[in-house]
């Protein structure tokens, strides 16, 4: 289950993979840098429209519509992660740029 610390890490872990993607962008010649900062923009998104639009509750129970809500946002947020995964993997190949 989704908690409200999960939004704040889900943001967090973003960044960081964006961060990292921008490093490898300009460090390296492969396209994982590239791919990195895709995923982790993905993420990001996701996490902030979970936090801005979606409100973390507290203090009472959740309704169905915010389940349904909050497990699209995961589902997006774990793809973008496994772009980065994907990016980290082609600069670990040396994939080339084109």
């Amino acid at each position: 289950m989704i908690t409200n610390a999960g939004l704040v890490a889900g943001l967090i872990v973003g960044l960081v993979f964006f961060l990292a993607g921008i490093l490898l962008w300009r460090r390296s010649v492969s396209g994982g840098g590239i791919i990195v900062s895709a995923g982790a923009l993905l993420t990001v998104g996701t996490a902030l429209y979970g936090l801005a639009v979606l409100k973390p509750f507290v203090g009472r129970t959740y309704d169905e519509q915010w389940h349904q809500q909050i497990a699209t946002v995961e589902a997006l947020a774990t793809l973008g992660l496994l772009i980065c995964a994907a990016g980290v993997v082609a600069h670990a190949l040396r994939l080339p740029r084109r």
